[in-house]
């Protein structure tokens, strides 16, 4: 039985590796808080919205914990002025950010179904194998994956480099299907907090992330296999 799913454990690994870490990284990315602050400051979002940091800093941490909460729509309380708003967003922004959400659970969700096929395969992989050929299928994963995925990872960067606002519109063209991620970045508050910039500056985050996790997989599972099985 081993032995007619081990193929099959490793090459599935293979495909999903690229797209775990990239998962991973974007869920460390989203839900820390310095890439926030760090786009209120540089983005000087404070002067643009009338709000100060403590509240910028509320609003995202309400909007991160909606993300990961049961409530269908989201509502962004804020103090200003002495008075409470109780919903910073207006119905269009409300109505994108049901579409977000979906995305962003889906995203978490498809991250859980691989951690765990993952390591479903490195049991596998050491109970048929033994203990020392788990760092060499370790390497291999990251390896052999980032072969396969290299063509549309390098499509991907390149067009975050050349023309991010047309990858940008395509992504949602892709993801979303209607059109009310189209905003008024003069009006909307969704737009005018999180430019176009913004998310630029998150995806070179996450791509950062991604290299970096790959890199120290890589680099002990190799280190790791070759003082296990000296060749």
């Amino acid at each position: 039985m081993i032995k007619k799913i081990f193929p099959s454990l490793k090459y599935i690994s293979y495909l999903i590796w690229v797209p775990l870490i990239l998962t991973i990284s974007f869920e460390i990315i989203t839900f820390s808080d310095w890439i926030y602050e760090f786009n209120w400051e540089r983005n000087n979002i404070s002067y643009k919205t009338n709000l100060n940091k403590d509240q910028l800093n509320s609003a995202s941490d309400q909007i991160k914990d909606y993300f990961k909460n049961d409530q269908e729509k989201i509502k962004i309380s804020v103090v200003q002025s002495g008075r409470t708003i109780l919903n910073l967003f207006n119905q269009r922004e409300i109505d994108h950010m049901i579409d977000v959400k979906n995305l962003v659970k889906a995203t978490l969700l498809f991250e859980k179904i691989s951690l765990f096929f993952i390591f479903f395969a490195i049991v596998i992989i050491s109970y048929k194998n033994g203990f020392k050929q788990l760092f060499s299928f370790l390497f291999n994963i990251v390896y052999k994956s980032l072969l396969i995925w290299s063509s549309i990872f390098i499509i991907i960067l390149f067009g975050i480099i050349i023309n991010f606002n047309a990858t940008f519109i395509l992504f949602h063209k892709i993801f979303f299907r209607n059109d009310l991620w189209i905003l008024d970045p003069r009006s909307d508050y969704l737009l005018i907090m999180f430019p176009e910039r913004f998310f630029l500056e998150v995806c070179l985050a996450i791509l950062l992330v991604f290299v970096i996790i790959n890199f120290l997989f890589f680099i002990t599972s190799l280190f790791l296999d070759r003082r296990l099985n000296p060749r």
